[in-house]
């Protein structure tokens, strides 16, 4: 299993870093994106499909994101 992340993160780049902020800061703006990508495609589902729980865990863990985020920017 650890072979595995570790290949995904060889993939996108996060083994050539050698600054832990900058795999912390790219690791979170790339689950970031993730979060709001899959947001929108189950926002756009939910007009006829309604899950709006989905939706919120969502919105919940992209505020997470954004408070880490903020803390890093100040100095983690």
């Amino acid at each position: 299993m650890i072979k595995q992340e570790l290949d995904i993160l060889q993939e996108n780049g996060y083994m050539d870093m050698t600054d832990k902020k900058q795999v912390i800061e790219s690791g979170l703006l790339h689950c970031e994106q993730s979060l709001r990508e899959s947001y929108n495609v189950i926002e756009n589902y939910t007009y006829r499909y309604p899950t709006a729980e989905v939706l919120e865990n969502i919105n919940i863990s992209l505020t997470i994101l954004k408070l880490m985020k903020g803390e890093s920017d100040n100095g983690l």
